[in-house]
């Protein structure tokens, strides 16, 4: 690519992750002109605060659900010409994802998209749905291989783990002993808890990270958890011993059991007579209501089979409903990182009997804009250890665990001093390395976390939904080099074989 001083980008949907990560990052861009601001007519106080000091225009929209309305698509396609723009940051709720997506593969745009790539509404009852998520991912795929044949873009999808130092430096060690024994991962326990505390009245109401809309928390951290786990196992992915079939059983714990956890009497004996002023349904109304909301928590066994054998487990547990720091009643303005949200996430990575790798990283306070002294021990903010346990056979002396933090991986940047979270600083190199392809300073071949790499950590989270449904296995094809091209593409349900 011809290298450019200046590069113009829209960015669609200006939300509380967009505004806590694209904007900063996009504002220390100095070689990146951001044209175009585009979100919701209900935001507009909040979106002309953000944007204030930044010269760029600001379009407030109508919602829409499916296809791009017409008279919008024309007008940003005009915008497109007219102002010369190299790509688009796709950052609004996930279920319009596909539509904004296929306008910018169709006006030939580069592409940086939030996490997932898609979902549905409904998702946790409607079979078409969920099964929808994997129609979505290869309708966009098969789009953008079009694209490639008229002229070279990039469509990334912002799975920040894959620039993250600690689990770059994991994947190191499996391929390392994967190189030394053959030996491909055999298991991995995945735990992730979003620390989140939130009030019945707020399960209803709130349309950041929502369960109203019939999706969840597989929907939301989830993808990310789903994503590392595959690119884990992708690391020792010996020829001639990877999974050819993927199935999933999943369960969920969704608003109606959580109300079960928690009940009316429950929460005035937390927060007195208080309570009733927030909450106006009684528990019955709740139930009703919250029927079809999507899930909260969610634990899934994933299975990898080679010639119909089991040849590796992963046990995938998601949490919303987890340890917080909340002990207020009325939520922050701040749903992002504020309102109590304390992070939880660790990994066991089984090698067969030459490595076990365990990943840590456990917060204990939701202020994180704050410095409260060394924030990489347990519960500080970047708290992040790795220990890796080698069989005496290739441990080569090694005293056993090798203990590892994030500061010695990444040359002691680790967030010591308070100034920024390490995740953040993370999110940040995803919009630097989108700016330096527009710009001609990355080749295509160097940009992480490309579209055609997703199918697998897509089809987890469709499989995850469609078990759940069904109350049977999902299973798939898993192409798990995400290499070799299937003409078929499968979701079946029991002994059914319904074909995605």
């Amino acid at each position: 690519m011809k290298k450019k001083d200046t590069v113009n980008v829209i960015l669609i949907g200006c939300g509380p992750h967009a505004r806590r990560i694209y904007l900063p990052a996009l504002r220390n861009l100095k070689q990146v002109k951001l044209a175009l601001v585009v979100d919701l007519e209900s935001e507009a106080l909040t979106v002309r605060n953000a944007v204030a000091d930044l010269e760029t225009e600001l379009w407030l929209i109508q919602p829409f659900a499916g296809e791009l309305p017409s008279a919008l698509k024309n007008k940003l396609s005009a915008f497109v010409a007219e102002k010369q723009i190299d790509g688009v940051i796709i950052a609004t709720e996930p279920l319009v994802h596909r539509a904004y997506a296929e306008w910018a593969l169709a006006d030939e745009l580069n592409i940086l998209m939030d996490k997932p790539i898609t979902t549905r509404t409904d998702v946790t009852s409607n079979l078409d749905h969920a099964r929808g998520i994997l129609q979505d991912y290869y309708a966009l795929l098969d789009a953008y291989n079009d694209l490639q044949r008229k002229t070279e873009t990039v469509f990334m999808i912002n799975s920040h783990r894959r620039f993250h130092k600690g689990f770059q430096f994991v994947q190191d060690q499996i391929r390392e002993v994967a190189a030394r024994t053959n030996c491909p991962v055999s298991f991995i326990q995945a735990y992730h808890s979003d620390g989140q505390w939130r009030l019945p009245h707020e399960i209803i109401s709130q349309k950041y990270h929502p369960y109203c809309f019939g999706y969840g928390k597989a929907s939301h951290s989830g993808y990310h958890i789903f994503d590392t786990i595959y690119r884990f196992y992708k690391a020792a992915a010996l020829p001639d011993k990877v999974a050819d079939e993927m199935e999933v059983v999943s369960s969920f714990l969704k608003p109606n059991g959580f109300f079960t956890q928690l009940n009316e009497n429950d929460y005035q004996s937390v927060f007195g007579e208080a309570y009733k002023q927030v909450n106006p349904w009684s528990e019955q109304q709740l139930r009703e209501i919250c029927r079809n909301f999507g899930e909260m928590d969610v634990s899934s066994v994933i299975a990898l089979r080679k010639y119909g054998e089991v040849i590796a487990n992963f046990n995938v547990n998601l949490i919303h409903n987890g340890f917080a720091g909340r002990t207020w009643l009325m939520p922050g303005v701040d749903l992002y990182k504020g309102n109590g949200r304390i992070k939880h996430e660790s990994y066991h990575i089984q090698q067969g009997p030459f490595q076990n790798i365990q990943v840590h990283a456990y917060q204990a306070y939701d202020k994180h804009d704050q410095n409260r002294g060394p924030e990489e021990q347990l519960g500080g903010k970047n708290h992040f250890d790795i220990y890796v346990f080698r069989n005496p056979l290739i441990a080569d002396g090694d005293i056993q665990p090798k203990v590892y933090r994030y500061s010695d991986l990444a040359g002691g940047q680790a967030g010591e001093d308070g100034a920024a979270i390490t995740m953040e600083r993370v999110k940040f190199k995803v919009v630097e390395e989108f700016a330096d392809y527009l710009a001609g300073r990355k080749l295509k071949h160097q940009v992480t976390s490309q579209i055609d790499d997703h199918v697998v950590p897509v089809k987890m989270m469709s499989g995850i939904y469609c078990s759940y449904i069904t109350g049977q296995r999902a299973s798939y094809d898993i192409e798990m080099d995400a290499i070799r091209p299937s003409s078929q593409h499968y979701c079946k349900n029991g002994s059914s074989g319904a074909l995605v």
